[in-house]
């Protein structure tokens, strides 16, 4: 239906009309597309199956408008309204609504209730230790003492290197003179997103060790795993419920089992639909213990290293997978080329374009065709031992507008058989636009979530 679709919708010319491009001394002549507004319910059928519009908790917005590479859904829900680019993350916002009326209801349940009074103390005395005494907490940690001091030693560092990126104004993991970003999924009003505070910023990178220690961590993780949902979610609403109800499960001596037991069967997901198990089952201090190890073994400098750790844009989860496609890429060379671009991006909207691009990299790598090289030029491509190219689009509606032009008009390094590889679709006019200027264009469909798979194969 949604190619149908497609092919039947009328584009209006941009305001300009036509633009010119100066590209390596050569004039282009190139008439953009505005946009296009589609509808959700083809969007959806064509991408994420049969995922319904609209429960008893949510419902997603009719019309979807179109920035030229993303598509932008609204939904409307009891927790709040959220956006979604694309399909793929459209289908993570509605689980994450559906985790939401889970957990409600485990607040609202009796049990619980008797073990959340006494919880507050708890919480606010041990964020309280951890934000005034940051220096004690890491010089109390031997270094190198085994696997468990490991871990905890790089989630004290890297958290005490975000509170001094906040106490100094920066922001975490950025460096002053990285380029910035002009990748698709930028933020819609640049410089507006709000900085962290100082506890927050400290709970979440370092965690008070005593409590990870006794569980608590581990009790958030397999909660997290119950509803399916990722526990590094950058989703504010979800993740301050998750630490709520863990919190006072933790304190009330309440284990997972019993949290699940409270919630109605039709909140709870099958174990057929889960995401990967990888994300759940390992400590934070391991998995930031195997990125590290990952990429200085490609050849990033320790500072960029730290840097990626603490980077506000990157949850664990997305640096566990950007790592994971590195590491099924390692026996290709620039892979180290990556972090500096990985570095510059300036939302959470630009850093999963830049994971979702590796991972159809490393699945090209994998079962397609071998890349011999990784190359930055505005994006990160793959080159054959022939020499041909593979750009690999993480996007979910492509039309021609000035970005992807000036992109496609690149020469110098650009090889001569040069194939563009979009997730989602592309108008007419774009692919016949490419064409003209060489490129093949290859549609693959894939739907992307937040959480992905670190066993490529």
């Amino acid at each position: 239906m949604i190619r149908g679709f497609i092919r039947l919708t009328k584009y209006r010319l941009s305001f300009a009309a036509v633009a010119l491009l100066v590209l390596s001394g050569t004039v282009a002549a190139a008439s953009f597309e505005e946009p296009p507004v589609l509808d959700a319910a083809d969007m959806v059928e064509y991408i994420a199956g049969d995922m319904p519009l609209k429960t008893e908790h949510y419902t997603v917005e009719e019309r979807v408008p179109t920035d030229g590479f993303m598509a932008e859904f609204t939904v409307f829900s009891d927790f709040g309204t959220f956006q979604a680019s694309g399909p793929g993350m459209l289908a993570a916002r509605v689980n994450e609504i559906r985790a939401l009326a889970a957990l409600e209801h485990i607040e609202q349940d009796e049990q619980f209730q008797k073990g959340a009074t006494e919880s507050v103390k708890e919480t606010g005395s041990n964020l309280q230790q951890l934000v005034e005494h940051p220096k004690e907490t890491l010089e109390s940690v031997p270094e190198g003492v085994g696997r468990f001091f490991k871990r905890t030693y790089r989630a004290a560092k890297t958290g005490l290197q975000k509170v001094d990126d906040v106490r100094h104004g920066r922001t975490p993991g950025v460096d002053d003179d990285d380029p910035a970003s002009q990748l698709p999924g930028g933020p819609k009003a640049p410089g507006a997103a709000s900085q962290e505070s100082l506890s927050k910023v400290a709970a979440r990178a370092a965690g008070d060790t005593a409590l990870n220690t006794l569980g608590f961590d581990d009790d958030r993780r397999r909660l997290a795993k119950e509803l399916a949902v990722d526990p590094y979610t950058t989703n504010a609403v979800l993740a301050q419920k998750l630490d709520d109800v863990t919190w006072a499960a933790f304190a009330g001596n309440l284990g997972v089992s019993v949290l699940t037991s409270m919630i109605p069967g039709g909140l709870i997901v099958s174990t057929s639909s889960r995401l990967t198990d990888w994300v759940w089952d390992t400590p934070p201090g391991d998995l930031r213990l195997e990125i590290e190890a990952t990429l200085r073994d490609a050849g990033v400098d320790q500072d960029r290293i730290d840097r990626f750790l603490r980077h506000r844009w990157y949850p664990l989860s997305l640096q566990a997978a950007l790592a994971a496609s590195l590491k099924a890429m390692d026996d290709v060379d620039g892979r180290a080329e990556v972090i500096p671009l990985a570095l510059a991006v300036d939302s959470e909207g630009q850093a999963r374009f830049v994971v979702q691009t590796l991972a159809m990299l490393a699945r090209h790598h994998k079962t397609v065709e071998p890349l011999t090289k990784l190359a930055v030029s505005g994006t990160v491509f793959g080159e054959t031992e022939d020499g041909a190219l593979a750009v690999m689009a993480p996007v979910d509606y492509l039309s021609w507008n000035p970005v992807a032009a000036t992109f496609a008009q690149r020469k110098g390094k650009m090889g001569t058989a040069r194939t563009l590889h979009i997730a989602g679709l592309a108008t007419d006019r774009a692919r016949d636009a490419l064409e003209d200027l060489d490129w093949s264009v290859e549609e693959e469909s894939v739907l992307f979530v937040p959480v992905i798979a670190t066993d490529v194969k």
